[in-house]
C-alpha cells in the first residue's frame, strides 16, 4: 500500500527493541527509506497493451465509481481472480474473462470497515484453503504480520501471527505480499518486505508461522518499493508499484533461494490514459501479481492518490491481465 514516508527510527530504539527478543525473534527488520527516486531495472521487457482491464466497481453488480476497491492482492484459481482490498473485508471473486456487472462476480467472506489486508495466497495441499495477510499489527509490544485463514469457500476459519517484528515507526512497511508453498509436506509462506524486498520463510506450526530463515533477492533486482510476490511452479514474481515493474526469477527447489530472472516494463500512455500513444507512467499503482500460466499475469492496482497526476487513475482499482513477451 502506497503510504507517506515514514520517519527513520533510532538505532538506539532498534537495540531496546532487539534487547527484548529471543535469540530467534532478532531479526527485527529496520526497512530504510526509498526516497523519491525509481530504481527501475535497465534492459527490461516493455509489454505490450494489456489484454484486458477493467475497474473494480465496473465488475461488482450493485456498485459503482464512488466505492473504492483499493486492490492488494490478487490469486488466480480455477477461472476466478480473488481480489482482496485493503480498505474492505469482503473479498472479491472475478471471473477471470471480466465480465461488467455480472453476478458472475461476488463479494465473500464478511466484516466491513478497512482491513489492512494486503496480500492472498492459496493452499492446495490436501484440505484447500486461502491465507490472507495483514501487513502489520500492533502485537505484545511490536507489529507483525498476521495471517488469517479461509476455506475454500472463502469462510473465514482462525489466524496465526507471522514470527517477524517490526518496530512502529516502521510497522507500515511490513508484509506486501505472501506466497505460499510446500515443502515435505509441511506449510511454508514466503513473505515480501514492503521497504526491502527481504523474503522471510515462514513454516506453519500449531500456534504460528514459525520463522526460518530469509531471502534475499539477486543483487540486480533493486527496485525503490515492493508490492507484492507469487509462485507458479519454481517460477517466482515479485512487484515494484513506483518503479511499474516486475521481475520473475527462479526458486530453488532444494534451497532457499532465488537464481535467473527477466524483468518486466508495464507499458506507458497518453495522459488520457491510452496505452501505447504516450510517454506517461500510466501504472503507478500495482499491488498485486498472480500467474493465469506460464506466459499470462493478472495484476491488480490500489488507488491513487491526491498528489498522483491525474492520468494516473485511468489504471488504479482495478483488474489487468498481460501476456508476457
Amino acid at each position: 500500500m502506497k503510504k507517506p514516508a515514514y520517519a527513520l527510527t533510532t538505532a538506539l530504539s532498534a537495540l531496546m527493541l532487539c534487547a527484548s527478543c529471543s535469540k530467534k525473534e532478532s531479526a527485527i527488520i529496520v526497512p530504510q527509506p526509498s526516497g523519491t527516486s525509481t530504481q527501475k531495472i535497465s534492459g527490461a521487457t516493455v509489454l505490450g497493451a494489456p489484454v484486458a482491464e477493467a475497474k473494480v466497481y465496473k465488475l461488482m453488480p450493485g456498485y459503482n465509481s464512488s466505492d473504492n476497491f483499493e486492490a492488494s492482492g490478487v490469486y488466480y484459481l480455477n477461472g476466478y481472480f480473488y481480489v482482496v482490498c485493503d480498505n474492505r473485508y469482503k473479498i472479491a471473486k472475478i471471473k477471470s474473462t471480466l465480465p461488467v456487472n455480472s453476478s458472475d462476480n461476488t463479494m465473500l467472506s464478511s466484516g466491513s470497515g478497512d482491513s489492512g489486508f494486503e496480500a492472498i495466497t492459496y493452499d492446495s495441499w490436501n484440505t484447500p484453503n486461502f491465507f490472507v495477510a495483514e501487513e502489520a499489527v500492533s502485537h505484545n509490544g511490536s507489529y507483525q504480520p498476521r495471517i488469517r485463514e479461509y476455506d475454500a469457500d472463502m469462510n473465514y476459519q482462525s489466524s496465526l501471527w507471522a514470527e517477524y517484528y517490526f518496530t512502529s515507526a516502521n510497522s507500515n512497511k511490513g508484509f506486501e505480499g505472501i506466497a505460499w508453498l510446500n515443502r515435505g509436506g509441511d506449510d511454508y509462506i514466503l513473505g515480501l518486505v514492503e521497504g526491502t524486498g527481504k523474503i522471510p520463510v515462514l513454516k506453519k506450526t500449531s500456534t504460528k508461522w514459525e520463522f526460518v530463515t530469509e531471502i534475499t533477492l539477486p543483487a540486480s533486482v533493486t527496485f525503490s518499493d515492493y508490492s507484492d510476490i507469487t509462485l507458479y511452479g519454481n517460477k517466482i514474481a515479485i512487484t515494484s508499484q513506483e518503479d511499474g515493474q516486475f521481475w520473475v526469477g527462479t526458486l530453488s527447489t532444494s534451497s532457499w533461494s532465488i537464481t535467473g530472472g527477466t524483468a518486466y516494463e508495464l507499458p506507458k500512455g497518453s495522459s488520457s490514459g491510452v496505452v501505447g500513444a504516450g510517454t506517461n507512467f500510466l501504472y503507478a499503482n500495482i499491488e498485486g501479481i498472480s500467474f493465469i500460466s506460464d506466459t499470462q499475469v493478472v495484476l491488480v492496482s490500489d488507488k491513487a492518490k491526491s498528489d498522483q497526476p491525474s492520468y494516473q487513475t485511468y489504471k488504479d482499482q482495478s483488474v489487468h491481465i498481460f501476456n508476457l513477451q
